[in-house]
């Protein structure tokens, strides 16, 4: 039986990646949701993860602290806190951390919840 669940954000701990920390608050594997994610990340600073996409999941990025830049293989955007960025699917896309001493921290939220990852060559 599907019912309403609640996390608190400080309840759940963070996991290593290779650039920073990240913490799925809702997804498949915590609340069981079949259409949503959604996590908090932190990037390190002067992190960044590679180009990469995924075929079929949109994703959201909405930056609370700290400033980077959202790239594409067309462009680089300058992001910090209060910006929204929306990743249709297929689309290549990174995120870097500006900053050498200070975390970048967004909330992710991707749809659907799981879809393989495409590195980009270039």
């Amino acid at each position: 039986m599907k019912k309403r669940q609640v996390v608190l954000n400080g309840d759940i701990p963070f996991r290593q990646v290779d650039w920073g920390l990240t913490k799925d608050l809702v997804g498949p594997e915590r609340m069981g949701s079949e259409k949503i994610r959604f996590k908090i990340t932190e990037y390190q600073p002067g992190y960044s993860h590679k180009l990469h996409m995924h075929p079929t999941q949109e994703e959201v990025i909405f930056v609370l602290k700290g400033r980077g830049i959202t790239e594409t293989k067309e462009d680089k955007i300058e992001i910090g806190p209060g910006s929204v960025v929306f990743v249709p699917a297929g689309v290549y896309h990174a995120t870097l951390n500006l900053s050498n001493t200070k975390p970048l921290r967004a909330v992710i939220v991707k749809s659907p919840p799981d879809d393989e990852e495409v590195r980009s060559d270039s």
